[in-house]
């Protein structure tokens, strides 16, 4: 007689899962503890660290003064903004101070700023700030004492620190170095530079001068975990999911009076100046401190939302960068990515059938199946921004001499001056060893036509400066309107062909007769890339014979707009002029930045990133002859007089006679194809567009506003905005109906079935092959796709997420496969899926329910798990299922026994032979 299944299995299941009674209080222990950590875990939030409680509410922008003590008392620094910092230039200026010693050096009275890291609340220690990497240069030229920009603290036998607190362990060179310790606490080596800055990459100012009047400012750059890993300002702080800011800094002021740290004066020490660091306890001690507060980096929208690609024009990157955070928090939610890619690759990804949303200054080509919408949402501009100090002729009157080391803020340009300095045309922009520019002056400072334009720099001289502007080395729409700007004046237009700038019918006989670089003679324009065409190398035959330098050494390209405007703004040319035979290869290596106070760098920029980094913005002579700046009504003038166009799209007018408009104004424009868009991705797109028409056009710092350097849109370019939003929310997945033609065969021809990258934003390629797509985007980012059937390019959007731009190939400068059509293949990497971000990111939360799961259910489960069974197979049974081949479960085949695979805790019934025992 059979015996129930029931009563066969009830021991075997049970007797492995037996518990003593120590283990199961263990789990219910554990239980326990998990249900009390998952609330802990799922609210834990930043904690009060010293930054963070100083960066109390208030105002956006947040100038900050602070006052001095003892001897300073009478000192006071006003920082111009504290708050929602990114890696940029903040001004800081003071007053109540006393000038500095000597015009030409730093002997006493000077200030020295430093940023730094520090969780307490009364500010940073000196092992937490950035300083000491500008000694690589000396100091000030040998301008200043030998240790005032060093992390030296021993000084010798006749200068000792009041404070008499124990120096650090010596190097075995005898130095005491004040150690730096990073924000990490990783390892660092000692001295005045380390693993984690130098002098190329530091921000501190180790010398500002303070004038006749007590009075100073200096352009300051906070530095992000970005620039500066070290500090680790902005990162995420531990245990914030969502951090409402990243982590806080410090920025730091040491003023620089008449007494060492001996409470000698200045005057008694031998080389007459001041000697000592300012991290010498006597120094630090008159320290004041400022907090700061940045924007977070990472991660700072919700988890698991929707992804939702951008690409396109370097023109739109700060005003999208800064609508990132709060569009992800309104509306739908999405976050939406942003790669900055040339405006080809833009136009090209509108039509390639998975379009997303692009930026773009000029639309594409009529496609006669898309059809495009486009939208205004940023009013901007090119500019030339400058950082340039007065530096003083040996010669120059004493008034000229006085404001040496002092900002200019004033540069006016006409197209011929710029088509000078985007030629090689002066010396110092190309070779002064060049027999083409042999003839030339050397720099602006040295051109008359300069010179009548910008009286004020009357007495200057800037020796190996000032001969050429940073550019960026993409191709892009705005370096082709640059040039036609400048192509489109007669008297630029006659120099670029060769007449000398004293001669022909704009020449004026009191210029230098400075003539093009004759490798640009006749240069055909518009293009929309600098050429660097000048093939001359400077030789070093007894050094280095096989290595000249030549101009892309000299004089490179800078990676885009924004490299420009940041490299300028340290007065850094990016030149590689210094020979480094102990190189593997042996090569040029990078120039460090020029010395605080003969700063003089020029950079072709946009206006919203030459504003970021503090640049001041060059005027412009328009078409009305008039010099004028890019301020936000000289945007708008010129927008005003744009030409109207097809598709909703305006272009330049060089020849508008308004003589309030900037020249080099930028409208850029979001693009995309609505019938191409899914349903979720149209309303998405629409509701970036409506929040761009909207809060997107406030002028601000913080996340969500527009970034200063942009102009307001006119109310007419808003509404044309809004209805393009409701447009691509209202058509987004609709297909227009093709017309029937008679014609087509009704079964695919050979090679029709075509070939489209996997993942989203692939493009369709007629008559491809259905081969893998790969390529290698502008940027130097690998892509790849593997072939779908019929062309038809994957749903979804091209996204990038905030963090990891997607790669996009297919355009201009970009390599990839083909199909067989010939075609090129356009692509874009895939979006990460939303469950996998979400489940990364709560694995823990779900690593703790599981556990108290087990913990509580795991006594519970042999007791109820073949009951369940028997209940399922009784109601199996009755239901009229398949009976249970030789003697096994009912949910398994018939053959279970044959393949079954026994384990330490695997539960079997009783072999066959047994039955009936």
């Amino acid at each position: 007689m059979r015996t129930p299944f029931r009563s066969r299995v009830r021991t075997p299941f049970r007797t492995p899962f037996r518990t003593p009674f120590r283990t199961r209080r263990i789990r219910l222990l554990f239980g326990s503890l998990c249900l009390v950590l998952l609330p802990v875990v799922a609210t834990s939030g930043p904690a009060g660290l010293g930054p963070q409680a100083a960066y109390a509410a208030g105002g956006e922008g947040s100038e900050v003064t602070v006052s001095g003590t003892g001897d300073f008392a009478d000192l006071k620094v006003t920082v111009g903004q504290t708050r929602n910092l990114v890696g940029q230039v903040v001004k800081i200026s003071w007053t109540g101070g006393k000038p500095t010693v000597s015009d030409t050096a730093y002997s006493a009275n000077y200030l020295q700023i430093m940023q730094c890291w520090g969780d307490e609340a009364t500010g940073p220690a000196v092992d937490q700030c950035q300083f000491g990497a500008s000694s690589a240069l000396g100091s000030a030229g040998n301008q200043a004492g030998a240790y005032t920009n060093t992390r030296q603290l021993n000084y010798g036998a006749n200068l000792q620190d009041a404070e008499h607190e124990p120096l650090p362990p010596p190097t075995p060179s005898g130095i005491s170095f004040a150690p730096f310790r990073t924000v990490g606490g990783d390892p660092v080596s000692p001295g005045n530079w380390n693993e984690f800055y130098d002098v190329n990459s530091t921000n501190e100012v180790p010398y500002a001068r303070t004038n006749a009047r007590g009075a100073g400012e200096v352009w300051f750059e906070t530095q992000t975990a970005v620039e500066a890993p070290g500090l680790g300002c902005g990162s995420a702080i531990p245990g914030a999911q969502v951090p409402a800011t990243g982590r806080g800094c410090w920025l730091v002021i040491v003023p620089r009076g008449e007494k060492e740290v001996d409470g000698s004066p200045y005057t008694a020490q031998s080389s007459g100046q001041l000697q000592s660091s300012p991290l010498s306890p006597a120094n630090w001690k008159q320290r004041i401190v400022v907090p700061l507060g940045f924007e977070p980096l990472g991660s700072y929208c919700p988890i698991g939302a929707e992804e939702r690609g951008t690409i396109g024009s370097e023109m739109a990157a700060e005003a999208v960068t800064r609508w990132q955070p709060a569009l992800c928090r309104t509306g739908g939610k999405a976050i939406y990515g942003y790669a900055q890619v040339p405006d080809e690759t833009a136009r090209v990804k509108l039509l390639s059938g998975a379009p997303g949303l692009v930026f773009l200054g000029r639309p594409a080509a009529a496609d006669p199946v898309r059809k495009p919408v486009y939208a205004p949402v940023a009013l901007s501009g090119i500019t030339i921004g400058f950082f340039i100090e007065s530096q003083a002729g040996f010669q120059a009157p004493d008034e000229v001499k006085a404001r040496n080391g002092t900002r200019l803020g004033s540069l006016r340009l006409t197209p011929r001056l710029v088509a000078k300095l985007l030629t090689e045309s002066y010396q110092d922009g190309n070779s002064r060893f060049a027999e083409s520019t042999a003839k030339n002056p050397a720099n602006l400072g040295r051109d008359p036509e300069f010179m009548r334009h910008n009286p004020t720099y009357a007495g200057l001289d800037f020796g190996g400066k000032l001969g050429d502007a940073l550019v960026p080395q993409p191709l892009a729409d705005t370096t082709r309107q640059l040039w036609e700007w400048v192509s489109r004046d007669p008297a630029a237009r006659e120099f670029l062909d060769g007449r000398p700038d004293n001669t022909g019918a704009h020449g004026d006989a009191a210029y230098a007769g400075m003539a093009v670089n004759p490798n640009y003679r006749g240069l055909v324009l518009p293009v929309d890339t600098f050429p660097k065409s000048d093939p001359y190398c400077q030789p070093f035959p007894e050094e280095h014979p096989n290595n000249p330098l030549c101009i892309q050494d000299k004089h490179p390209y800078a990676t885009d707009m924004h490299a420009a405007a940041r490299a300028a703004s340290r007065g850094d040319t990016l030149a590689r002029t210094s020979w480094d035979a102990t190189a593997t290869p042996p090569a040029y290596k990078k120039d460090p930045p020029q010395l605080a106070g003969s700063r003089a760098v020029l950079a072709v920029t946009d206006t919203a990133t030459a504003d970021r980094y503090g640049l001041v913005r060059a005027e412009l002579l328009n078409a009305a002859g008039t010099f004028v700046a890019p301020e936000p009504a000289a945007l708008i003038a010129a927008a005003n007089a744009r030409k109207a166009g097809t598709d909703g799209v305006s272009s330049p007018d060089p020849a508008a006679a308004d003589p309030a408009a900037y020249p080099l104004t930028v409208l850029t424009y979001a693009a995309t194809v609505p019938a191409d868009l899914t349903q979720a991705e149209g309303k998405d797109y629409g509701a970036l567009l409506a929040y761009a028409a909207a809060q997107g056009q406030t002028p601000g710092v913080s996340a969500g506003s527009l970034p200063h350097g942009y102009a307001p849109l006119p109310e007419a370019l808003r509404a044309q905005t809004r209805a393009a939003a409701q447009r691509v929310s209202a058509e987004a997945g609709k297909k227009p109906t093709p017309a029937p033609d008679p014609s087509a065969p009704t079964a695919p021809a050979p090679g029709a079935v075509g070939g489209t990258p996997s993942g989203t934003g692939g493009a369709a390629v007629p008559g491809g092959s259905g081969s893998a797509g790969t390529g290698t985007s502008a940027s130097g980012a690998s892509t790849a796709g593997g072939g779908a059937a019929g062309g038809a390019a994957a749903p979804g959007p091209a996204a990038a997420s905030p963090s990891t731009p997607a790669g996009i190939t297919g355009a201009a400068g970009a390599t990839g496969t083909t199909g067989t059509s010939g075609a090129p293949v356009a692509q874009a990497a895939g979006t990460t899926p939303d469950w996998g971000v979400g489940a990364i990111r709560n694995v823990l939360l779900i690593c703790l329910v599981v556990g108290a799961l087990a913990a509580f259910a795991g006594p519970v489960l042999p007791r109820c798990l073949p009951g369940a069974l028997l209940r399922l197979r009784s109601l199996r049974g009755a239901a009229g299922g398949a009976p249970v081949a030789s003697g096994g479960p009912a949910d398994l085949p018939a053959d279970w026994a044959t393949h079954k695979k026994t384990g330490p805790r695997d539960w079997t019934p009783p072999d066959q032979d047994d039955e009936g025992r």
